[in-house]
């Protein structure tokens, strides 16, 4: 049996009060309880971040694969535009898009949504043809119209959505009462009381979670909102009479909840001008669910006041949390207390402090046994029965049902809009957005545009072509199809031939739309994210995956060691990749553990997909390389670095170790294999100007596969001395010729060093550590020996198989979930990503270490000086933040003489954040004519917006 339930409640206001936690606990009940019923449920695409925000919220509860999205034609709310065609129109569309589903049932969770958004919910009459069930919350505004029915478009609204209920086949009431509201208004209406129950989740909170005493002392305790209804002025002025009647109680007030700030004054003035203390009226907004459990155990009474309410949730989980509930005598509030002794009049303060003396000073015995009286009573209530009542329900209705098809629903659509007011051509492309896509076969399409935009030959472009001609030249897959895909420009994404990465004609193509398909951002398309987002977004609305590939996160914590326009590049496309895609795949594990620690420092609020995979490596025969060396070989023992001259390579370090190492008389050679990169031309002239260049130090800048394979065959031992990488395809490269290898102690060493031959580790950054290894490795005998690999590395057809098998196959190396679950957090949330209040001196904990310079940069415009800074503090640290309290790192100058010089001087950022524990590389550029203006000294110290210098300067001389 297939029920189908409008999700457009978890999309509107809706989802953060009651009607959401309602319809998502039913659903979760029947989802555990019922396996004969198959759920569907469908998202307005009008609201295309609150669909997919309600699909993170149900994707537990539902298969995938049965959430839909449908496209409503509406540009307002109902009660600011009024009953308009294109309103007509979305409700006849909706009413199509169930038709194609084709359910036994549909459930109108919440017909009463629109009223200032764009949902149009399911109503009957519409021309679906299932039986439509409904829900009935109450009648709170039809009660009390002048308080909620304000104007006339409002009215109209209200009464129309109140009538429709008259045409559901059943309506599904949440109390007792709400049925004797409903019925009062349609007493022939099939109505059914399926009461409610506490959530699942709050259940286990209230079972597992410890109390965290928040130093309230005594009080009592209101929980909701601070609107009329909520009669929260009643608790205030009772106040003043248990002052009265119990002087010197020592009872506070504590109202949790997010509420008004003029609502929030209000209630603040009512509370002076009773003379009570202020220091006893506490509010708490923001409170997780772990707290309000924590809330709800301390109080001494849970107080619900209000003038009417559907159900009563708050004093449910109150209950179940051990307290006692003293509410109005109003709604549905007595059926779910079940004790009339701790029943008030809600228009009677007086009557309530009665009461609360009576329980807490004059008879606490009595406060025990009605204690006990509330857990029986609340026990009956669970959405286990609520469930079984629903699906009772259901099921009578399932007889009723009539399916049509597609074409079917058409006609019977088209025959209703004969006299409507919408123009022909937007309802048929209307009804068509609302009909299911249905693809033949899933499709994986791989992003390579940037590489098919210009070849850089980067190494991560290198990748790309790699993979993408590996996954090409491999058998298709008959359950879904493989396209390599491109987008630079407005025009939308085109197809590319996987083998030479071609850029595309597209005069001659169509562009490809993105569905329900499995997104591969395989290349660093970076600064295209602007482009892509769209898609990522309309790709996982329909049921579709977003993977992102990351590389490293050089740019995020080594900004000093980038071309300056990268971070800020790269640091927009990971919050976009953060914000749209499921899944983050690394090329090699330590960046995943990298990315794993960043969410969890940032306490990121949804989960994510984290895996890696093995980057292959190709390998020229040795014996079939007939090219000649490129030069002569040094007659010495020889040292190989290989990669591109870049600051966080380490070529610095490795210079400085050879340089004590032939000081000592050390014979030993070095030989460079790497094109010159961004920002190291003072290493250029050190290597060219060396006094051992061309002889023991050797430098190619450009070599052919059989000449590196020469110059692996011919090295004793490999260096690498890198900073920070994310693979280390040289130690690979280095265990296939059996190399011994000296390699920088950094997680990613570690982990791809394990085929290696031997490797010999040395501190990060410490030349002596280095040239100490190189002495131990000399010292073994190692000179040109070539011992055979452990283990050999994936080629690239099995780096493309292994890229699959995580992609497809789900072979995930870890799922992040957030420490606690943010429901509905919005898409843009990203946690901790911001400072919001100055740090205090603890906060600041920190050390600051000098790496390299001052050098010249910049065509000698700047003095470059590059440190590392240490985040020893408990806080997350960033420079984007509000009321001044932004990190930075800057930097003051002092004359010979140590005077001051300039304290206004440009700011360095953090590009992302600075997490506890972590080290960053940071730079600092003064400008050249300082030092010939006089300034000798440098203070580089870490500052907080206006709030001042953390201190601890690292002091640098010009």
């Amino acid at each position: 049996m297939r029920l189908w339930i409008d999700g457009q409640c978890l999309q509107t206001s809706s989802r953060l009060r009651g009607i959401g936690r309602y319809v998502t606990e039913l659903v979760r009940a029947i989802a555990e309880n019922h396996p004969e019923i198959e759920l569907l449920m469908s998202f307005n695409a009008s609201m295309p971040n609150e669909a997919l925000l309600a699909r993170e919220a149900v994707r537990e509860i539902i298969d995938p694969a049965n959430l839909r999205v449908w496209h409503g034609a509406v540009t307002g709310g109902e009660a600011i535009e009024g009953y308009t065609p294109e309103r007509h129109l979305s409700e006849l569309a909706i009413a199509h898009h169930v038709n194609s589903v084709a359910p036994d049932v549909a459930l109108s969770a919440s017909p009463f949504e629109g009223v200032g958004d764009f949902a149009v919910p399911l109503l009957p009459e519409r021309g679906c043809v299932s039986p439509i069930a409904s829900i009935f919350y109450d009648a709170i505004p039809f009660r009390y119209k002048k308080r909620y029915l304000t104007h006339s478009l409002l009215n109209t609204y209200y009464h129309r959505r109140l009538n429709a209920y008259s045409g559901f086949a059943a309506s599904f009431c949440i109390s007792e009462f709400s049925k004797r509201e409903l019925q009062s208004i349609h007493p022939d209406l099939d109505a059914v009381n399926i009461a409610a129950g506490v959530a699942r989740n709050f259940g286990e909170i209230a079972k597992s979670a410890s109390v965290d005493h928040f130093g309230l002392g005594a009080f009592v305790l209101y929980v909701g909102a601070l609107d009329w209804r909520k009669n929260v002025g009643a608790i205030v002025r009772a106040f003043g009479h248990i002052d009265r009647l119990w002087p010197r109680n020592g009872l506070k007030l504590v109202v949790a909840g997010d509420a008004p700030v003029l609502l929030l004054s209000e209630l603040v003035e009512s509370w002076k001008k009773l003379g009570l203390d202020r220091n006893r009226l506490v509010h708490l907004a923001h409170i997780s669910d772990e707290q309000l459990v924590s809330l709800y155990k301390q109080a001494r009474v849970l107080i619900q006041p209000s003038f009417m309410e559907g159900f009563g949730l708050t004093a449910l989980e109150a209950i179940y949390c051990g307290t006692l509930v003293v509410a109005a005598r109003a709604g549905a509030l007595p059926e779910v207390v079940g004790a009339d002794k701790l029943l008030f009049d809600p228009a009677e303060p007086e009557e309530l402090a009665g009461l609360l003396v009576r329980l807490l000073r004059d008879d606490t015995c009595l406060a025990e046994t009605l204690l006990k009286q509330l857990r029986k009573q609340a026990a009956q209530f669970t959405w286990t029965r609520s469930a079984a009542l629903a699906v009772e329900q259901i099921g009578m209705l399932a007889q009723q049902s009539v399916q049509l098809d597609i074409a079917g629903s058409r006609k019977r659509i088209a025959q209703i809009l004969t006299d409507s007011e919408v123009d022909r051509e937007v309802a048929a492309r209307s009804l068509a957005l609302s009909e299911p896509t249905s693809l033949q076969r899933r499709r994986l399409l791989i992003d390579a545009t940037s590489t098919v935009r210009i070849d850089h030959k980067s190494g991560i472009q290198r990748v790309v072509k790699k993979i993408c001609a590996a996954l090409a030249d491999r058998a298709p897959d008959t359950a879904i199809e493989q396209m390599f895909i491109s987008r630079d420009d407005s025009l939308g994404w085109f197809a590319v031939d996987g083998r030479t990465l071609d850029p595309p004609f597209k005069v001659q193509q169509r562009p490809l739309a993105i569905a329900g398909d499995i997104l591969l951002m395989l290349d660093s398309s970076w600064e295209f994210h602007q482009l892509h987002w769209k898609d990522w977004r309309a790709c996982r609305l329909r049921g579709g995956e977003v993977i992102s590939c990351l590389y490293d996160l050089v740019p995020l914590k080594m900004p000093a060691m980038c071309n300056p326009a990268v971070p800020s590049v790269f640091v927009e496309w990971f919050k976009s990749a953060l914000t749209w895609s499921t899944g983050f795949v690394c090329i090699s594990r330590a960046v995943a553990d990298e990315l794993l620690m960043l969410l969890k420092a940032i306490d990121y609020p949804r989960s994510m997909k984290i895996g890696y995979w093995q980057l292959g490596a190709d390998f020229v025969d040795l014996a079939g390389a007939s090219s000649p060396r490129p030069q002569p070989l040094p007659n010495c023992p020889r040292l190989l670095m290989v990669g591109t001259l870049e600051p966080r390579k380490g070529h610095r370090v490795a210079l400085d170790a050879f340089d004590k190492l032939w000081a000592e008389d050390v014979d030993v050679s070095l030989t460079i294999v790497g094109k010159a990169g961004w920002g190291i031309d003072h290493l250029v002239e050190r290597i060219k100007h060396h006094p051992e260049f061309g002889r023991r130090l050797v430098w190619h800048e450009s070599v052919n596969d059989a000449e590196l394979s020469r110059l692996y065959g011919d090295c004793d031992a490999l260096i690498a001395a890198s900073f920070a990488e994310g693979f280390g395809l040289p130690i690979v490269e280095a265990a296939h010729f059996g190399k011994r290898v000296i390699a920088s102690d950094i997680p990613v060493f570690r982990e791809i060093s394990a085929g290696a031959v031997e490797t010999h580790f040395f501190q990060l950054r410490n030349s002596i550590e280095l040239a100490e290894a190189v002495k131990e490795l000399l010292g073994t005998g190692a000179k040109r020996t070539t011992v055979p690999a452990h283990s050999a590395w994936p080629t690239w057809s099995e780096s493309a198989s292994q890229l699959e098998n995580v992609v497809l196959g789900e072979n995930w190396y870890r799922i992040y979930e957030p420490r606690t679950k943010k429901p509905f957090s919005s898409l843009t949330s990203l946690g901790l990503i911001s400072m919001g209040e100055p740090l205090t001196e603890a906060d600041r904990s920190h050390r600051l270490e000098l790496i390299e310079g001052p050098y010249s940069s910049e065509g000698g415009l700047n003095l470059k000086i590059v440190v590392t800074v240490t985040n020893m503090s408990s806080k997350v640290w960033s420079s984007v933040a509000s009321q001044g309290a932004a990190v930075a790192l800057g930097y003051r100058l002092y004359g010979k003489d140590g005077a001051a010089m300039q304290y206004d001087n440009p700011r360095t950022h953090i590009p992302f954040v600075h997490c506890p524990g972590e080290t960053i590389y940071l730079a600092v550029k003064v400008p050249s004519s300082w030092k010939r203006r006089g300034a000798a000294f440098v203070d580089i110290e870490l500052v907080q917006g206006r709030v001042g210098w953390f201190g601890g300067a690292l002091r640098v001389a010009l």
